[in-house]
């Protein structure tokens, strides 16, 4: 068939298509739809479409399920493609669609269809829930010229149009040209012009533009794997494709640069890639730890990235979480492990970390080489035979939250912002050795650190300018100067040394939790006891038995028991008012009084924040399922504002991630909005931490306690 009758069939099946179902309306109000002008600042999903299965209406069978060769039997044991298995529990009974594969408890496992208007538009909610900028629909251009899979394929795109639409997410279409053969590559403009002229698919309000002109993407250009059709040919379609008034997004080898490896060695695919507006070199498979991830971006992204720059060409990287093609091409199974989405994980913050702007995730739903990001089981059905792997038992949806923490980190607004530059603001820091103030732009003013302090889990700035603080020891006061002025300090008993709080009091004294004896003291400037409870039983471990403990304007007294996992209110005669039992897996660091009469619980070993009201009833959560843009750590030290905003210490100590946590301190508002964070740089001088601990000599900070000073603390 020749080309001028291959497109005239083309305009008229997809006419017949766009009748049978109408191309999707522009703009709900309130879909708070993405800004699609620009790929700048954007995380893009690839979006496969091309699962089917019988009854879907596709005429297809079991597409991608299982092996061509046999798509028509039935997708079950010995005829199986794909290495993840889909988490269909939230879809509807349409939705799912039974296999020949059975759970342990012999009931059948199920999967979906793209063919399916109802499940690629929950797709799309999915992205929008946790941030996902848009996707590249794939259009394989192999299939472009049979009518069974080109309906099909429109029929997919226009489920893609209205779920974006809905959504408000982004989306373009991405030519991929595997498996077509010399002379073919003309049909991938056909089918765009006929998407064009007669779908009006780049009139979409949220079809993805670049440069001010909706974006085409090409996949598949200059590998070394003896590609039928030639080079001359994709640079003929990246002429017509300018000429049409389109911005052109090319998939490469990774090593395109070199012309080695995956690329062929062709001057020519450099002058292909210079007239085009977006490269995105294709880096599935070409490593496969963080460790190893990290040196491709130094090595390989960075150099590319740098020539693209100079050629006034956008580059954009590709992260993928892992891969496995077991039951595809009887590889290994798990041939490239998630690690736990470290991995993932790490191909972002390196491309991060060397400037890249955007990024594109491969893929959405691609679980023949299980390199999917969306919601994966991890009790796929094995009951008869099959072999999956899975998300190593995290949740489902981990990997949608990793992508829309990645979108934010492209923004600027998941990067770890450094302190908002405040010259009113300053903060008094505790931490494992000593105590620091920093002023409004960051730098470390005040420094304390002395033989004989350990652990500083409370440090108050007073209204003299001096500072009082509790260590293990004791609870000292020192001026500015540094200058010793009050100290205060348990007998020196083993078993009894032990002070994990205290709080300057209106009327000069200080409340001082004496751990090693049980007690709560109240001590005056002479060090003369005036008061003292016995407190209830904490346990044998003398360092685990209480964190903290407050003094409420009511005059009661608030304890937090950190073995015991309990929250005590006594009277002044140590009678107990109120408490608040935690769960097996808290900790309480320390207790709050708000002035609406509930309390804020930080928990360390849950990671966690709650509030209860004096009934027990919890009012208020922030935790790990928050999307914070980074991850929460121990809430140790927290302090309430006077706009009601949190303060909190994001500490690592004894974490064995606490290395890799760049997040020490952050501000964030009731309503989650975290309005700056305190970077691990901004305690950094030319990279390296002027603090140290003294006995293991580890560059971390280990951070405590924290007081925005000229604000009163805790009694909000």
């Amino acid at each position: 068939m020749n080309r001028s009758a291959l497109r005239n069939m083309m305009l008229l099946v997809g006419l017949l298509a766009c009748l049978v179902q109408p191309v999707a309306a522009q703009n709900d109000k309130g879909a708070d739809p993405v800004d699609p002008g620009s790929l700048t600042g954007k995380v893009m999903v690839g979006y496969q479409g091309w699962f089917n299965c019988p009854g879907d209406g596709a005429e297809l069978g079991w597409k991608h399920w299982a092996h061509p060769s046999i798509s028509h039997g039935i997708f079950g044991p010995g005829n199986v493609s794909v290495d993840l298995w889909p988490d269909v529990s939230e879809l509807d009974a349409d939705e799912r669609y039974a296999t020949g594969f059975r759970h342990e408890d012999g009931s059948r496992g199920e999967v979906f269809s793209s063919a399916n208007r109802k499940t690629v538009m929950r797709h799309f909610r999915w992205m929008q829930e946790y941030g996902i900028d848009g996707a590249f629909l794939q259009r394989f251009a192999s299939g472009l010229s049979y009518q069974t899979t080109l309906r099909n394929k429109n029929r997919v795109l226009n489920h893609v149009r209205e779920g974006a639409k809905e959504s408000g997410r982004t989306f373009a279409v991405m030519y991929d040209l595997s498996g077509l053969q010399k002379g073919e590559v003309e049909r991938v403009f056909d089918d765009w012009t006929e998407l064009r002229e007669i779908q009006r698919v780049a009139e979409d309000a949220q079809y993805q533009r670049h440069n001010g002109k909706p974006l085409v993407a090409v996949w598949g250009i200059g590998f070394s794997d003896n590609r039928p059709y030639s080079l001359q040919e994709c640079f003929d379609l990246v002429k017509l494709l300018k000429g049409n008034g389109c911005a052109v997004m090319l998939g490469v080898p990774s090593y395109w640069r070199e012309g080695t490896r995956d690329a062929v060695d062709d001057p020519l695919l450099k002058e292909i890639i210079k007239a085009a507006d977006v490269i995105s070199p294709w880096s599935v498979g070409r490593y496969r730890s963080p460790r190893e991830a990290d040196r491709h971006a130094e090595r390989v992204w960075q150099p590319d990235r740098r020539w693209c720059e100079e050629a006034g060409l956008d580059f954009l990287p590709v992260a993928f979480p892992g891969f496995s093609w077991h039951n595809l091409h009887g590889g290994e199974l798990n041939q490239i492990p998630r690690r736990k989405g470290d991995f993932f994980w790490s191909q972002i913050k390196a491309a991060e970390h060397i400037g890249c702007e955007m990024l594109y995730i491969a893929m959405f739903d691609e679980v023949d080489e299980a390199t999917a990001i969306f919601k994966c089981t991890n009790r796929p059905p094995t009951g008869n035979g099959g072999k999956f792997i899975t998300y190593e038992g995290l949740p489902s949806d981990h990997y949608l939250k990793l992508a829309g923490k990645a979108s934010r980190l492209m923004k600027g607004a998941g990067k770890t912002v450094p302190v908002k530059k405040e010259d009113d603001r300053r903060l008094l820091i505790g931490y494992g050795e000593g105590v620091l103030e920093l002023n409004g732009q960051n730098d470390i003013v005040w420094h304390y650190q002395e033989p004989g302090i350990e652990t500083v889990y409370d440090a108050w700035k007073l209204p003299n300018g001096n500072v009082l603080f509790a260590h293990r020891f004791g609870v000292r006061e020192v001026t500015p100067d540094k200058k010793t002025v009050w100290d205060y300090k348990i007998p020196p008993i083993k078993g009894k040394q032990e002070i994990n709080s205290c709080q300057p009091l209106p009327d000069g004294k200080v409340l001082i939790l004496d751990c090693g004896n049980q007690k709560l003291l109240e001590v005056d400037r002479q060090q003369k006891v005036t008061h003292s409870i016995d407190l209830p039983d904490g346990g044998k471990n003398v360092h685990n038995r209480y964190m903290q403990a407050r003094k409420t304007p009511q005059g009661t007294y608030l304890i937090s028991y950190r073995d015991n996992r309990v929250i005590l209110e006594l009277d002044k005669d140590g009678k107990e008012v109120w408490r608040y039992d935690l769960k097996e897996k808290d900790r309480p660091f320390t207790a709050i009084r708000l002035a609406n009469g509930r309390t804020l619980i930080p928990c360390i070993t849950s990671y966690q924040i709650i509030e209860v009201d004096p009934e027990g009833k919890i009012t208020w959560i922030l935790d790990k399922r928050d999307d914070l843009g980074f991850e929460l750590l121990y809430p140790v030290g927290v302090q309430v504002r006077k706009n009601g905003n949190l303060v909190v210490i994001n500490s690592d100590y004894h974490h064995r991630k606490g290395m890799d946590n760049d997040v020490q301190a952050f501000e964030i508002t009731r309503d989650k909005r975290v309005l700056w964070t305190l970077m691990k740089t901004d305690l950094e001088e030319d990279g390296k931490v002027p603090v140290v601990e003294r006995g293991t000599k580890m560059p971390s900070h280990h951070l405590l306690s924290i007081q925005v000073l000229g604000e009163p603390a805790g009694l909000k």
